[in-house]
């Protein structure tokens, strides 16, 4: 009588997994790619910072051309304007400052995708899973085991519970990295304006 109940439970669970498979990559990818070693690599700071104190623009330049961290890519907005006015190196930094925020951000908006998606997903396979159930009963002569019943919508649980799961570690990730790519923005803004005070005071 239930078996076609479970059936469509287990419909639901599949994109369920994917759901919990695509976010498991996107936090894996993120707690890789927001590592501060990553973002803010000391060395590499030091021998901009160093090769810019003694005037080798072109040698501070070649260090962040060689770089893929979205500091250095501020770092040589900055650089590369350094001869222009105060007004055009903030606003060139502004505008490299929005693509590194948002690298920082990168596949942000799918874990908070899934975290609406995946509860919505697992009521409604609960939702069907209950319809499905409940019509059976109507169909035979009353309820003749209870045990059943109860068997079926406990299957159909199964997927609003794992929704809801998915949904929460995903929502509780996408809270810690928001919070981390923004205070890396706002380091990275202090930094941007302390190294053009210096190239702009020399």
């Amino acid at each position: 009588m239930f078996n076609s109940t479970i059936l469509i439970s287990e419909y639901f669970l599949y994109p369920l997994i994917l759901c919990s498979i695509i976010g498991l990559a996107i936090i894996i990818e993120r707690l890789y790619g927001l590592r501060k070693t990553k973002i803010f690599p000391q060395d590499l700071i030091v021998n901009i910072e160093d090769a810019l104190k003694k005037g080798d623009i072109e040698r501070a330049r070649g260090f962040c051309s060689n770089s893929a961290t979205p500091l250095t890519r501020v770092y040589l907005s900055i650089i590369e304007n350094y001869k222009n006015s105060i007004d055009t190196v903030k606003l060139e930094v502004e505008e490299a400052g929005k693509r590194a925020y948002s690298e920082l951000e990168k596949n942000l908006e799918g874990l908070s995708a899934i975290t609406t998606i995946a509860p919505l997903l697992g009521l409604l396979g609960t939702v069907v899973g209950m319809i499905k159930a409940l019509s059976a009963v109507s169909y035979s002569s009353g309820i003749a085991n209870p045990h059943l019943l109860a068997l079926g919508i406990s299957e159909a649980l199964y997927s609003t519970a794992m929704g809801l799961i998915i949904a929460i570690v995903c929502f509780l990730f996408y809270k810690y990295f928001v919070s981390r790519a923004f205070s890396y923005a706002v380091i990275m803004e202090d930094m941007a304006s302390s190294l053009i005070s210096k190239i702009k005071k020399d």
